[in-house]
């Protein structure tokens, strides 16, 4: 795995930790892995290609995409941000909304350098990912939405503003490094590797005394919900002037099957999952559905080649 450019960007009013990689770190590393011949083939002739920029999902870090960006990378320019409250990034009182994580990239992109990028999103990171290409459409040339909850939490049912907000346990601090490994190794157990150990890790914080916490504050944890409720994102859909790879992970629905009438399991919540996304591929102008069945959320994790195979093939194609 290659390891990436660390570094800090003034984006406005925060300053946002990020991760680059490049082809060129790809060629100064003897042990980078090959990608498979058939993507080697296609992309061989590559030169000048568009940057990629990853936004990971909640409570999350740049991290989580250093398995999909180590195959990315071969070809393009590729920048994971720590988003604010995230990982090393700043961690504000204020500006955790939709539009001003949004615009906190248009910010970090404008320091960088960086113009037209492809955009990746995983999950919340997905949701900001959304109101980013809405708003500015100049900049986007290509849109990923990896298990995006399209769906609005008013519209669940039974949900509530209060029940959505506080959905979110309390921040869990963990007794020692083998209490938070022993934890997200039973979490992850489909996909677990010393390679996702070392991800994960970048999600906590080590306190004076040995024990281990979320990165991400709870009161933080509390704003980014609280946004989450009001945002709208149904209304962002068709308003998408790129093309638009959605990566669900869920069957695709069957003609005529009806939506669940309760989210209480999570076979309920991957059919719901899949019916959604069904129906905003539906609003989308120019929008291709890569179904993910049979896997977990954190398909960056667990599917990492598939995935940056399917990212390279749709920035090629379309």
């Amino acid at each position: 795995m290659i390891d990436p450019r660390s570094s800090f960007v003034d984006a406005g009013t925060v300053r946002l930790h990020y991760l680059e990689w490049t082809p060129e770190l790809h060629s100064q590393s003897s042990d980078a892995p090959l990608p498979p011949q058939a993507v080697t083939d296609a992309f061989r002739d590559l030169s000048d290609s568009i940057p990629l920029v990853l936004l990971h999902g909640f409570g999350a870090t740049a991290d989580t995409w250093r398995l999909v960006a180590n195959d990315l990378s071969v070809y393009h320019q590729v920048i994971a941000i720590d988003q604010r409250g995230h990982g090393q990034s700043e961690q504000p009182a204020n500006g955790y909304d939709m539009v001003t994580m949004a615009e906190d990239i248009i910010g970090a992109m404008a320091e960088l350098g960086l113009g037209k990028v492809v955009l990746v999103g995983h999950g919340w990171g997905a949701r900001v990912a959304l109101v980013m290409a809405a708003r500015h459409p100049a900049l986007v040339s290509h849109l990923i939405l990896v298990d995006c909850p399209h769906m609005e939490p008013r519209l669940w049912p039974g949900m509530t503003r209060e029940l959505f907000i506080r959905e979110r346990q309390p921040q869990e601090i963990y007794a020692s490094h083998a209490t938070y490994v022993h934890a997200m190794r039973r979490e992850l157990r489909d996909c677990w590797s010393p390679q996702i150990e070392q991800i994960v890790l970048c999600s906590v914080c080590t306190l004076s005394d040995g024990r281990l916490q979320e990165c991400l504050r709870p009161e933080n944890q509390r704003r980014i919900r609280e946004a989450l409720w009001e945002d709208r994102a149904l209304s962002y859909y068709s308003k998408l002037a790129c093309p638009v790879l959605l990566v669900p992970a869920a069957d695709q629905p069957q003609v005529g099957e009806e939506p669940p009438e309760r989210l209480e399991s999570p076979r309920e919540f991957a059919a719901a999952k899949g019916y959604i996304a069904a129906q905003v591929a539906r609003t989308i102008p120019h929008c291709t559905v890569l179904w993910m069945p049979n896997t977990m959320h954190d398909i960056q994790l667990q599917r990492p080649r598939i995935l940056s195979d399917a990212i390279l093939h749709f920035v090629n194609a379309s």
